[in-house]
């Protein structure tokens, strides 16, 4: 049987401004050992000190998740608490665990939705994180498919603001099995979903809630001459509305105000919510809310400190990172205590746990209605936040993450002058691109350059930067001719601009060369990675890692061209220079022994590829671990060895462990494990076994077709080999027509 393309996987790396690697780049998971009770990152998931009441919810919630383990839909108004009934669960949940006992759940996790599934998840749950970023919403999607494969998974999902349809990250989670737990003020998501209504608190429940704020605990109660002001007041003025109820608390606390003294401003200032049953909703808390927060009375620091809250998602920000944003613009110190006051005032929300402010979404849109905020009042805000998502080395992914949904309020919210919106959302993109938020980085690229066209000239850098942006966010996709449109169109204003010798335009020539060896066209693929790696060896040297990394990009060329000689030549420098540099034990040498292992292969020099091959494995078995996908591609690629040298019980028994780990990791769909089967498919036609060598055929045709196309080069060698065996079978139906009928029927699983 004819062999595949030998080395198909071999985790090139790419540097430059193309952050991470190619599509075949790999992920890794957690051992089991390594993983908690609490899958999230914050695991001190507590409710309100004042939560009371709701017994009956947090029976039948806690009912409905361990018996009939359905999809929750926890529905009602905003300040009605839902949340903090679904934090009082979880609280029990894990405190039950910790006394040690026996609790229907092996994991748990809360996730705060920020208004789209993948940043969430990838923020809130804790996974491995990934060598290339790229790959961390994949992997965080497989630690959820993992954790909920045994059904014993609970997760919260808190203040889903968006319709099922509008994300799909959102909808993938049907596919999930487990108990999961939304909350939202939507009345129904999808069928999936089994909607829990929440109602308000009775009057009884309020007036103990307004008592525990008011009196910070102490266990003190109203006077009984003023409890029919109170009940006035929580019925007719606030309508039990939880929060409304909360915050009228907070203000007589910080006041000290009696009640009847609460009850006497409320009704100078005509504080009163309104209650529409029908549509079940408050139909003027805006307004209401706005006459009993009066702006008017804040000073202009406390006032511009609350403008910058407005603009942000209902997320807490952490106390370190409020101040390095908000004091200047408010010309304040930390010494000041703003953010205390404004949260004692009632304004802001405190969470302890994480030691951060938020505010509530019904004070940030009254505040943002009424104030509009300007760019001149927020610009060292804007800067700040700009420079937070520049991306520096150590720095943590998840870090960034957190940032994603500030930079894109604000830069939706503040009228940003064209110039500095521009370099803004180039860094956002830059950053959702490191991250492999490819739908979120294509949406700001495709807008910022629409504002480039719209002020620009054409042959300008930052349209240049655009084009090329959005290329990359098209190659991630797979969008490759799209892709190679707009490297073409940044390539060229670099070139006429910036000149060949500029990093950005060297980084267009090793893309767009990649991009090109991706699509099987070698020659011009060889044309712009030699032209990248001519340039890298006069501006940086022959020794330099980035030339090195150009010796292997283009290693890979001359491979797939047959050229051996001048692959082993190009290996042998960029093994030269990774030894010197990074040392023997490093996985970017292992790559080398593996890839330069590949030639001595294919020139039939086996006992070299074999030495080659033992020693990339023992360092990746070290160093990276016996289940990381590029120790899956050593056993892989050793295996492949012993399968050209006729030693088929070996191959055999190398190559499955390879499948093994790429099925595990890297899933079934994955053009690696399309490489594994092709190639088990060949031993077992060695062996005789045309069915089962058939069948892998089939399984590896059919994932190269669904992510490289038919006319791929791997797919087109792939089909030579499934109808070769197919021949052997002496079927009397013709390939091409069982071919189509098996597609078909294959696609309507």
């Amino acid at each position: 049987m004819k062999k595949d393309i030998k080395n198909q996987v071999k985790d090139t790396q790419i540097d430059g401004d193309y952050i991470g690697g190619d599509q075949y780049q790999y992920i890794v998971m957690f051992e089991n050992k390594e993983r908690d009770f609490v899958v999230t990152r914050n695991t001190n998931i507590t409710p309100v000190t004042y939560f009371l009441g709701r017994e009956t919810e947090l029976q039948e919630l806690r009912k409905k998740v361990e018996q009939n383990r359905k999809f929750i839909l926890v529905s009602g108004m905003g300040g009605i608490g839902k949340t903090q009934i679904c934090k009082a669960l979880f609280k029990e949940y894990d405190t039950r665990k910790k006394s040690g006992e026996k609790i229907p759940f092996e994991h748990i996790g809360y996730i705060e939705y920020d208004g789209n599934m993948d940043s969430s998840l990838t923020t809130c749950l804790k996974f491995k994180e990934q060598s290339n970023p790229k790959k961390n919403i994949e992997v965080a999607w497989r630690e959820l498919e993992y954790l909920a494969s045994d059904g014993k998974l609970l997760l919260f999902i808190d203040n889903v603001n968006v319709s099922i349809g509008t994300d799909p990250g959102l909808e993938r989670l049907n596919s999930i099995p487990g108990a999961m737990i939304l909350t939202s003020r939507r009345t129904f998501l999808d069928n999936t979903f089994e909607v829990y209504p929440i109602g308000f608190l009775t009057t009884k429940e309020c007036i103990k809630l307004y008592e525990k704020i008011r009196f910070r605990n102490s266990g003190k109660r109203v006077e009984e001459e003023e409890r029919q002001d109170l009940e006035y007041i929580i019925e007719i003025l606030a309508v039990r509305h939880t929060i409304t109820v909360e915050f009228l608390a907070h203000q007589a606390q910080m006041k000290h105000w009696t009640v009847k003294q609460l009850r006497d401003e409320l009704e100078k200032k005509g504080f009163q919510l309104e209650y529409k049953n029908e549509e079940d909703n408050l139909i003027n808390i805006q307004k209401s809310y706005e006459i009993l927060y009066d702006l008017s009375k804040l000073n202009k620091k406390e006032k511009n400190i609350l403008e910058a809250f407005c603009l942000f998602p209902y997320v807490p920000l952490a106390i370190k990172t409020c101040n390095q944003w908000l004091l200047s613009d408010a010309k304040a110190k930390e010494d000041d205590n703003i953010l205390i006051q404004l949260e004692q005032k009632g304004w802001l929300q405190f969470d302890v746990q994480q030691e951060a402010y938020m505010l509530h979404p019904v004070f940030a849109q009254f505040i943002y209605e009424k104030q509009k905020p300007k760019q001149k009042n927020h610009s060292r805000l804007i800067e700040a936040c700009q420079k937070s998502l520049e991306l520096l080395e150590g720095r943590s992914v998840f870090e960034y993450q957190k940032l994603i949904p500030f930079a894109e309020n604000i830069i939706q919210k503040v009228d940003i002058k064209i110039k500095k919106k521009v370099y803004f959302i180039s860094v956002l993109a830059r950053l959702l691109l490191y991250t492999g938020e490819y739908k979120k980085a294509e949406k700001w690229c495709i807008e910022c350059l629409r504002i480039c066209k719209d002020i620009l000239r054409e042959n300008q850098p930052t349209l240049a930067s655009s084009y090329h942006n959005l290329a990359r966010v098209y190659d991630e996709e797979g969008k490759y001719e799209k892709a190679k449109e707009y490297y073409e169109k940044s390539l060229r204003i670099s070139e006429q601009v910036l000149g060949e010798n500029h990093p950005s335009t060297v980084t267009s020539y090793n893309n767009l060369g990649l991009l090109y060896q991706k699509e099987g066209e070698y020659e011009k693929a060889k044309e712009l990675l030699e032209k990248s790696l001519r340039i890298r060896e006069q501006v940086l040297g022959e020794n330099h890692p980035f030339t090195a990394t150009s010796y292997n990009n283009l290693a890979g060329v001359y491979e797939e061209k047959g050229e051996y000689e001048k692959a082993k030549e190009l290996l042998e420098k960029s093994l030269r220079i990774r030894e010197q540099v990074l040392g023997e034990n490093h996985p970017f040498t292992a790559t080398s022994y593996n890839n330069l292992a590949g030639v001595y292969e294919e020139k039939g020099e086996y006992e070299k590829a074999k030495e080659l091959l033992e020693k990339s494995l023992r360092i990746r078995e070290q160093v990276l671990g016996k289940n990381h996908p590029s120790t899956a591609s050593s056993y892989h690629n050793l295996g492949f060895l012993y399968q050209e040298k006729g030693e088929y019980e070996k191959a055999k028994e190398l190559l499955e462990k390879s499948l093994r780990i790429r099925e595990q990791v890297l899933g079934e769909n994955h053009p690696s494990t399309a490489t594994s089967y092709n190639n088990l498919a060949g031993v077992y036609h060695k062996e005789g076994k045309y069915k089962i060598a058939l069948t892998y055929c089939f399984k590896a045709y059919k994932i190269f077709v669904s992510n490289l196309g038919i006319d791929h080069p791997t797919t087109k060698l792939f089909y030579e080999n499934m109808k070769y065996v197919y021949l052997k079978l002496n079927l009397k139906k013709d390939f091409d027509q069982w071919l189509e009928e098996k597609l078909k029927e294959s696609n309507q699983k």
